[in-house]
């Protein structure tokens, strides 16, 4: 009895020995293998590819300016809210 559930206990640690060894080998092989296969891709000889890094496209910039928008219209109804709980707190105390 003591053997089977020590089995047990062995292959529960041997499933997760094998994930972590695979884990680990894949974080190696894109760290230090894929590393410079990656770097060249994007410094790339006269492909521009990291000016094209750089570059916002449009789509982009649209969406970022939009969120702009809505960051700056709750800041706005934030101040219009906080003024309108002040004055009812004022009007309860008086």
């Amino acid at each position: 009895m003591r053997i089977t559930t020590y089995w047990k206990i062995v292959i529960l640690r041997l499933v997760d020995s094998l994930a972590l060894y695979l884990q680990t080998s894949l974080s190696n092989l894109l760290c230090k293998e894929m590393e410079e296969v990656i770097v060249k891709e994007f410094v790339g000889s006269g492909n521009g590819s990291l000016e094209r890094l750089l570059f916002e496209s449009p789509d982009v910039a649209r969406k970022r300016a939009k969120l702009n928008d809505s960051v700056n219209l709750l800041k706005e109804s934030k101040l219009v809210l906080s003024n309108a709980m002040n004055r009812i707190e004022n009007a309860v105390r008086e």
